[in-house]
């Protein structure tokens, strides 16, 4: 198992790689760093001694590396070309059919315009449905690793709020 001080040499020059994606800020006691998405502003607080691995992998959907961060508690987030991947949870929505297995910020923004976009048009409300509750476990995901989710959260109420007024019609 590799030691704290290899994990954020590891960590903080995969970031420095990555400059156009990631940035990050140490901590001045040495023993943490914030981690920012620039795409998204989203922050990643990362204690080096919390950490179990870090690992560099690919695939073949993607043509770039990415960083897998594995936490000790078995949290894992990846820092890859569209910013922080990670699973999401369903904690509040509870199973959801054709759950992605990992979503990213970039996703949320996709959904959420797309459930806004959808109660435009008339008889589209359980689309819209299904896209604010893929939101909702993008969030739980995103919250659970301790990224600060409350604007998105906002911006979901305004597309519940709407839902709840107009009724979802059976389809």
């Amino acid at each position: 198992m590799p030691t704290a001080v290899e994990l954020k040499a590891k960590v903080l020059g995969f970031v420095r790689a990555s400059a156009l994606l990631f940035a990050a800020i140490e901590e001045a006691d040495g023993r943490s760093a914030q981690i920012l998405e620039r795409g998204s502003g989203k922050i990643l607080t990362v204690a080096w001694g919390e950490l179990a691995d870090a690992v560099e992998k690919s695939s073949e959907l993607r043509p770039y590396p990415y960083l897998l961060l594995l936490w000790q508690d078995g949290r894992q987030v990846a820092l890859a070309d569209v910013g922080f991947a990670f699973a999401p949870s369903t904690q509040s929505t509870g199973p959801l059919q054709d759950l992605p297995d990992v979503f990213c910020f970039r996703d949320f923004r996709h959904l959420s315009d797309g459930a806004r976009s959808l109660l435009e048009q008339d008889g589209r409300e359980l689309e819209s449905l299904r896209a604010l509750l893929l939101s909702i476990a993008l969030l739980d995901g995103a919250r659970a690793l301790g990224f600060e989710v409350a604007r998105e959260e906002r911006q979901l109420e305004v597309v519940l709020a709407e839902l709840e007024q107009r009724g979802v019609k059976p389809g």
